[in-house]
């Protein structure tokens, strides 16, 4: 018995393991549309990015200058500050901005988020949006403060977990038979 018990427990994990876990699927304006999903269902639902998404924004530093044996020395420099989403990141709506467009949450503060929206097309994923895009980079305001994205976050768009659960309800009536008479 125990020499079947344990192979059969092995099996049943595996399945259990196999079911329970969603695969990541990328969010569309038709996957909206199908489920009828309210702006209340869409805020109950945990997203993540497809992509690696980077903003940079840089300030030049004061120009400080002095002198040192006769020599004019210039000192100069640029203070970089870097956010970066990694492929994965887990975020949340926000706000629906729009009927295409989402603002979307990575942390608490009220005004760091960045917008995801298609342009219409149903099969059309919900992707990263920008104030303007000049060669791949975007134009991006998170929190109080403009940013650039790296080149090719256009295409970084929203993916979200869904599981298909089915009920079947089967009745079941043992008929005894007939016997003749």
């Amino acid at each position: 018995m125990k020499k079947i018990f344990f192979p059969i427990c092995a099996i049943v994990c595996t399945c259990l393991l196999l079911v329970s876990c969603s695969p990541k699927i990328p969010f569309s304006q038709s996957v909206r549309d199908k489920y009828k999903l309210s702006e209340t269902d869409l805020k109950a639902i945990q997203f993540y990015v497809s992509d690696a998404i980077v903003l940079k924004r840089g300030e030049d530093l004061n120009r400080e200058k002095q002198t040192d044996n006769g020599e004019l020395i210039i000192k100069s420099g640029k203070n970089i500050e870097q956010l970066v989403f990694k492929r994965n990141t887990a975020c949340v709506i926000n706000q629906v901005t729009d009927n295409n467009k989402f603002s979307v949450s990575f942390e608490d503060a009220a005004n760091k988020f960045l917008v995801f929206g298609s342009e219409g097309d149903p099969n059309e994923y919900y992707s990263l949006k920008a104030l303007d895009w000049n060669k791949g980079k975007g134009k991006i305001t998170y929190g109080d403060q403009t940013y650039y994205s790296n080149p090719g976050s256009q295409k970084t768009f929203l993916l979200f977990k869904m599981k298909s659960l089915r009920k079947i309800n089967v009745e079941e009536k043992v008929v005894k038979g007939k016997k003749v008479k």
